[in-house]
């Protein structure tokens, strides 16, 4: 193999690679990264045998070969070198050597034949959403996957496609986040779980357009050049919209960055086990408080439109805070009931067509 290609270009499409491999693993071949030089192109592939990532660049093949190198340290290779092109070339079997202005570097690496053979999902019906669209839906429920592996249903966020809706849900047991975008011609289909790794990888993305396929085991995300290919999640996830209270008939609305900024120094005062504060709730404002037996007590107002009778809960202050942040408007709207019932969360407006995030009450 010998080729030579840009190296900015080289390295923008190495960096997503890193979140793929896996560094910590018995399988050395999978914190490497394969490159194979065909036609005119390099193509790059990661895998940690779930998630698979896949991109090329253009270049210059004098010779066609393959060859997978430590991912992390090519990384750190091309970063380092000041010339605008490099030279990828192998002289002798599993030997990369690289050539960038007057620096020569040889890096051991492993045959290609070590390399995983990769899923590929070129069946089925692709459905087109913009891209940006989706990546902010994403971060609208990502911190409500759950990150317990003994509950693997719930390790990915539920995609399902609806009339003329987009939907994504996640939860892991103590809250719940729902977000729906309209997107005409869409039909219903079977919901289908898509691991958190795979939609953390999607975040990192930039383009304009996301073209996706579903195959019997696999998903398949197509941005720009790079295509993120996943296992689908086995398991049942639970009856969101049973999740979601009908009879909680008080509703406050407040300023989205007020009361975050409230809920935040306050939290500063919870313990690192038990992270809970107080939210007291009255006419016209929001009192939140906590109180730690080693560290001390912390209080703090919130003005807000309310009118209805007292109520008091505990709350967890990242679970509240998290959604507030991942929110876009000025202010949000809270739907409570009592302090055993659920605090439901919108923002107030927005650009989506429903967004909604459920936060279990804590017992103080």
């Amino acid at each position: 193999m010998e080729v030579r290609l840009n190296r900015v270009e080289f390295m923008t499409e190495l960096v997503p690679m890193q979140g793929v491999v896996e560094r910590r693993t018995t399988i050395p071949v999978l914190s490497h990264i394969l490159l194979r030089a065909v036609g005119s192109t390099l193509q790059i592939a990661a895998t940690d045998l779930e998630v698979s990532l896949t991109s090329w660049c253009q270049a210059e093949v004098q010779e066609e070969g393959a060859v997978t190198i430590q991912a992390k340290k090519l990384l750190e290779i091309v970063r380092a070198s000041s010339s605008d092109d490099i030279t990828l070339r192998i002289d002798q079997p599993e030997v990369l050597t690289l050539l960038a202005g007057k620096s020569v570097f040889r890096i051991r690496g492993l045959p290609e034949d070590d390399f995983p053979s990769l899923a590929n999902v070129d069946e089925g019906q692709a459905l087109r959403v913009p891209f940006p669209s989706f990546r902010s839906m994403v971060s609208k429920i990502f911190f409500a996957i759950s990150s317990e592996e003994s509950r693997f249903q719930l390790n990915g966020a539920l995609l399902e496609l609806q009339n003329d809706l987009l939907a994504l849900v996640a939860t892991d047991g103590h809250r719940l986040a729902l977000v729906e975008m309209r997107h005409e011609g869409l039909e219903e289909e079977e919901g289908v779980l898509v691991p958190r790794k795979a939609l953390q990888e999607l975040q990192r993305f930039e383009g304009e357009d996301l073209e996706f396929r579903r195959g019997p085991h696999h998903l398949s995300f197509i941005v720009g050049r790079r295509q993120l290919i996943c296992r689908i999640l086995e398991g049942t996830f639970p009856d969101y919209e049973r999740v979601i209270s009908k009879e909680n008939d008080k509703v406050v609305k407040v300023d989205r960055k007020s009361l975050d900024a409230a809920i935040k120094r306050v939290g500063l005062l919870t313990g690192e086990r038990t992270r809970a504060i107080r939210m007291e709730l009255s006419e016209g404002q929001l009192v939140f408080s906590a109180a730690n037996p080693d560290l001390g007590e912390a209080r703090e107002e919130v003005e807000c439109d309310y009118e209805g009778e007292a109520l008091s809960l505990g709350v967890n202050p990242d679970y509240l805070g998290q959604f507030l942040s991942a929110c876009d408007t000025e202010r949000v709207r809270l739907e409570l009931k009592d302090e055993n019932a659920q605090c439901i969360a919108y923002p107030v407006d927005g650009h989506d067509k429903r967004y909604v995030c459920v936060i279990m009450p804590i017992r103080l």
